[in-house]
Formats: C-alpha cells, structure tokens, sequence
C-alpha cells in the first residue's frame, strides 16, 4: 500500500510540474490550483466532453432522423388523401359544411326559403334570408377556390375575378328586373364603401392590434388607387352632365347614353387590368417577404427592452463571467465548458430557425385541392341556386322592412344590403390581416371594390340596356361626394404601403358616420334624387 501512495504522489507531482504555469514569472500557482492539479481530471474532462459531443451528435442526428420519417410519412398520408368525388356525396357535404364556423347559420336557411310562401311578415322574411345568404356566400367562395385549382393560375384567377362578387350580381339582377333601380344603385356603392371603410379599416385595425405596423405592396396599392380614381370618373360625369341646364327628355337620354358608353369602357378597363395583373406584371403584386413583415410588426417597447438584457446581461451570466475570472484556467475543463456551452445554444438556434421555417412554411402553404372538379362545379351551381332564391326573397320583402322599421330604402340598399354581400369577405381578410398578411387582405378588401365599380355596376347598367329599364351611373350628389371622399381617404392611407391601428380606427369612424348620414336620409328624396323613373 505505501508504495502504491508513493507512485501515485510522483505521478501527481508530475502532472503538476507539465501543467502551465498561471501567474507570471517566479509566482507559485493558487493554492486552489495545487489543490485542483492534485487531483489528476485533465483526460477524464476530455474523454467527458468528447463522449458528450459524440453523444449530443448521435442525438441530433435520430432527432433529425425522426422529423424527416414524420414529414416524409405526412407527405405520403397527403397525397394518399383523394379529393372528394360527386360518388362521395356525405363527403363532399362534410367539407363544404366544416370549411367555415360561419356554416351554422345555414340552419337557417330552410326557415328563411319556407317563410315567404308561408307569408311570414315582410320583416321576418328579410331577416331570415339576410342571415341564410351569409353562409351561402362563404361556402360560394369555398367551391369557387376548390374550382380555381383545378383550372391554373390563369383561368382559375379568372375565375374567381368572375365569381367573387356573385351577391351582389344576384341581388342586383333581381333587383332590376323588378324595377328596383335605386335599390341596385345604393346596394353597388354601399358594397364599394363597405370594403374600403368597413373592411379596410377592421383588418388594419385588428392587425394592428397583434402586430406594430404592418407592410404592404405600395406598387399595388398606386394600381388600386388608379383604378379606384377611374371609378370615381365614372360617376362624376354623369353627375356632372345631369346639373347641365338642358330639356329634361334631352338630358335623361344623353345621360343613359353616356351611361351605356361609360360602363362599356369600364369592362375593357377592367379586362385590361386582369391582364396587367396576371399576366404581364405580375411581380408587382407579389406579397412582401416574411422578413420586411416580421420587422415592421415587431413591437417597439419588446426591442428596447431585449437590446437593455443584452446590454447588462442576466444575473447567471455576470455570475458565470465573475467565477471564470476567478477560477483557474485548466485546458481540459474548458473545452468540456465550450461543448456544453454549444450543446445549450445550438437547440435555441434550432428552435428559432424551425420556428422561423415553420412560419415560411405557413406563409407559403398551398391550398389543397379536397373536391374533383365536377364535385367544385355541382357545389357552385346549387349554391347560386340557393343564393338567388334567397335573394329573391330578400327583395320583395324591402318594401314591408322599410315600413314597419321606417327606414329610407338608400340607408337599406347602402348599409344592410351591402353588408349581406361582405360578410363572407369581411371574416376571410381580418383573419389573414391578424396572420400579418396585409397583401392577401388588401387583395380581398380592395380588390373587391374595384371588381364592383369596374365589373359587376357596367353589367348591371348594360343589362338594364338590354331589358329597358333606366340603370345609369348617375347617382345622387350626396351619394357621389361620399364616394368620392371615401376613395380619397383610402388612397391617401395606404399609399406609402404601411399601415397601423390608428388608421384602421379612421376608416370604421367614417363608416360609421356615413351610416348615421344615410339613416337620417330623408325618405321623400329617395325616388327623385337617386332613378331616372
């Protein structure tokens, strides 16, 4: 036993005399360093640290290993999935009925179909079909998706430019052919006013709740704005023209006829801009990077305060430096320290960098195709087909609402009707504006403004053209001011291509004040000031 002690005392002293020297020239190390080069743990930290890395490494690797067998195993179970065929019925009901919450009120709709032949009264009628075309307006935008990816990009685009204001083109049809002319008139402009006030300002303003400030394509909105501008043309010059002093025959004719001209222009106008957009400068209308979207949203006060922790450092890390600055330093212990050191931040990386490719991933997500395309059209016909008994209804009960509630039929055209048509719209962009997705949602808000003024108001004024009766572009001159300041106000906010709660507070304000306008209305200027009957 002692010469066992003496061999291993000569080979401690040896290990201590090869071990660097600490101090400067002619100093003794510390005596907490003689002590710890007493004891022989330089090999055993390195042979710890290296069976560490080996085994952080192996762990990475089946880590790595079992997120690629998953993501491989969901892509096979993705593509096993087939979409849902007109042979699937139940299942094609199931997809429509739970694409949307919003589908609950189609309970309503047997009520709201059964009350006008069961003479229900004229307000209970209105009532049960305002609610009952809501989710019929949501599962129509669900089929004309599921429509669109079957069809490219091109034609699927076409598409859903064609069919995404089909409320409003059905409630106006039947509307006109009814003679119902200042209805169609109010319900056109007060659907244009809901989505540039309404819309636009609850995804600003909602967005800009959960996010700073939220980015946009100011190259895309300048396009809005343009289009938006010729849209207000359109309805100054009638406006205009009618305030000539003339024969009153001589001024309805000229004015319907500068009417039918300036509606055929519109359509090429916008023909032309689908082809802008879709084909010929599409890259001006592509989303902004997550990147640019996630600096702009990053509040303020969070930032500051993570630069002042950088800046003073947490009590654990002071600790650590003001402990290593009085330890000694071994070779071995630290290298053991660095790969722990390492094995800690690289998960925080990886978590951050997976967050980050998880969010891009979300961002980017394509949309599954889950009904055939036969299955899409059948949904899409029998939809409308709803929509348009539905609608039906809704307009021959005008009439008793606005008795009984006495209401102008401008306040019932220009707010309630005009809601009816966006409701699905106005649940669809602050969903995407509250996900950061300014582009998308500006793309629904806006760009279904633009499809009413530029698309659906020339078809119904052609067509009222072709079936006789006075459909003009001629609206009141209180109507026009409110159009015109209303597209004003909007293009002066989201052209520098940001935007914040505040200004989506603006925007709901104006809407709610314009509403207040039109119910005040007065009721006996309806007929004169807003038809040419």
């Amino acid at each position: 036993m002692p010469n066992i002690f003496n061999r291993l005392r000569r080979r401690d002293s040896l290990a201590s005399s090869q071990a660097p020297i600490v101090g400067g020239a002619g100093e003794a190390p510390p005596a907490n360093q003689r002590q710890a080069s007493s004891r022989n743990w330089g090999p055993r930290a390195q042979t710890y640290a290296n069976n560490m890395s080996r085994r952080s490494s192996s762990n990475r690797r089946s880590t790595s290993q079992r997120q690629l067998a998953a993501e491989e195993g969901a892509a096979g179970a993705k593509e096993k999935r087939e979409p849902a065929g007109l042979l699937q019925p139940w299942r094609v009901i199931r997809l429509s009925l739970l694409s949307s919450w919003i589908n609950v009120l189609l309970l309503v709709i047997p009520v709201g179909i059964a009350s006008h032949p069961a003479h229900f009264p004229d307000v209970a009628v209105f009532v049960l079909n305002f609610f009952a075309i809501v989710p019929l307006a949501k599962i129509l935008g669900y089929a004309t998706e599921q429509l669109s990816l079957h069809l490219g990009d091109v034609l699927g685009a076409l598409i859903n430019a064609a069919l995404g204001n089909v409320v409003e083109l059905l409630l106006g049809i039947l509307a006109l052919v009814k003679g119902e002319v200042e209805i169609v008139q109010t319900s056109l402009v007060g659907s244009i006013i809901a989505n540039l006030l309404l819309v636009c300002g609850s995804c600003f303003f909602f967005g800009g709740l959960k996010n700073n400030e939220q980015v946009f394509n100011a190259h895309a909105a300048q396009s809005y704005g343009s289009l938006l501008a010729m849209a207000i043309l359109s309805t100054i010059l009638p406006a205009a023209y009618n305030s000539l002093n003339a024969k009153d025959a001589d001024l309805k004719s000229g004015l319907l006829t500068l009417s039918h001209v300036t509606a055929i222009f519109m359509l090429v106008v916008y023909i032309a801009y689908l082809f802008f957009q879709l084909r010929t400068h599409a890259n001006l209308f592509s989303a902004i990077p997550i990147e640019d979207r996630k600096a702009a949203a990053q509040k303020p006060k969070r930032a500051d305060k993570d630069e002042d922790k950088d800046e003073e450092g947490s009590p654990a890390a002071e600790t650590a430096v003001v402990t290593a600055a009085a330890s000694p330093v071994n070779p071995a212990t630290a290298a053991a320290s660095q790969d722990q050191i390492v094995a800690i931040e690289e998960p925080a990386n990886a978590v951050e960098e997976k967050s980050n490719e998880e969010e891009e991933e979300e961002d980017d997500e394509e949309e599954e195709i889950e009904l055939t395309l036969w299955a899409s059209l059948v949904l899409l016909l029998i939809t409308v087909g709803f929509i348009g008994v539905c609608a039906e209804f809704l307009v021959d009960s005008i009439d008793g609402l606005t008795t009984s509630w006495n209401l102008s039929r401008s306040f019932v055209g220009m707010i309630i009707l005009a809601i009816v048509g966006n409701a699905s719209e106005h649940y669809s962009a602050i969903s995407v504006a509250v996900k950061n997705k300014m582009d998308l949602a500006l793309g629904v808000a806006v760009g279904s403004s633009i499809q009413i003024a530029l698309f659906v108001m020339p078809v119904l004024c052609i067509l009222g053209w072709i079936i006789d009766q006075p459909m003009s572009l001629y609206f009141s001159p209180f109507t026009t001011v409110v159009l015109f300041i209303t597209v004003l106000l909007v293009n002066y906010i989201i052209g520098d291509g940001r935007t914040n709660w505040l200004e989506g507070l603006v925007l709901i304000i104006a809407y709610v004040i314009i509403g207040v306008a039109y119910f005040l209305y007065p009721k006996d200027m309806d007929t004169s000031s807003t038809s040419l009957g």
